[in-house]
């Protein structure tokens, strides 16, 4: 099994750009809000085209409200990657 490298961007082997997008994943999770056109011209430049760069929001914004959702009515977390069941 592979090692968990959640949290750890420096240790994931990730290429500029792939950074570049956790990076802003990581902005649009924390605090949409505060996402400028500069952040999305900087995945633009990194070589995302707007499709993937949406995708991207998209798939973001739908795990926070299933967190939410799941939060909200007590769902315990599954542990997928801890119990075996999942392999990265």
């Amino acid at each position: 099994m592979q090692a968990i490298l959640e949290g750890k961007m420096d240790e994931a082997g990730l290429s500029p750009a792939e950074r570049a997008l956790m990076e802003y994943v990581e902005l649009i999770t924390q605090a949409a809000y505060r996402s400028t056109a500069e952040d999305v011209q900087k995945l633009r430049d990194a070589g995302w085209k707007e499709e993937q760069i949406a995708e991207a929001v998209y798939i973001t914004g739908l795990f926070a409200f299933f967190n939410r959702v799941a939060d909200a009515f007590g769902i315990p977390a599954q542990n997928y990657l801890l119990s075996g069941k999942l392999t990265p």
